[in-house]
């Protein structure tokens, strides 16, 4: 993993980037603050990892593992762009409902990296604990699996995301 992933991934992951703003909600029962999803492809034979994380201020960001020399790709905010951070809510909402089925660990503990492209991670962060579950990727896109929700906003957030990017660069040309 990059010198670069690892440190934004991170960054997402330290609750304590959020004690000194205002507004921090503390959603469901565990009082969850941050929730994401990491993915890996394989790209030429090596992981890469893709990383969407949101937190209850309404700021989003989405990362990936690239080939560049900084080794980082990604895009910050959703500003503006009330479809992601409505589907970026979403992810929150259902990750602070999804967290009895979570392994749960003390805040400030390492989320467990993915080992192959065949699962994903989600997880859900508050200020005692961090929930994580690896899951199928091929199971976790089924209607009934229960972390379908939260995995499908995630992957909308995601495409709000690239259609900004996009946006962005035709505005640029």
């Amino acid at each position: 993993m990059k010198p670069a992933y690892k440190n934004m991934r991170a960054f997402w992951l330290d609750i304590t980037n959020l004690e000194n703003h205002r507004g921090v909600l503390e959603i469901g029962p565990d009082k969850i603050s941050i929730a994401g999803v990491e993915m890996a492809v394989e790209d030429n034979g090596v992981l890469k990892h893709v990383f969407v994380g949101t937190n209850s201020l309404g700021d989003s960001s989405f990362y990936f593992e690239n080939n560049s020399k900084s080794g980082i790709g990604g895009i910050i905010g959703g500003n503006g762009n009330k479809d992601l951070q409505n589907a970026a809510a979403h992810m929150l909402a259902y990750a602070s409902k999804l967290t009895s089925q979570m392994t749960a660990l003390p805040s400030g503990s390492d989320l467990p990296y993915l080992a192959s492209q065949q699962e994903v991670c989600l997880f859900a962060l508050s200020k005692e604990k961090l929930f994580y579950t690896h899951v199928s990727s091929q199971e976790v896109r089924n209607p009934a699996h229960p972390f379908y929700p939260m995995f499908a906003y995630s992957q909308q957030t995601i495409g709000f995301f690239r259609e900004q990017q996009m946006n962005e660069k035709s505005t640029q040309s």
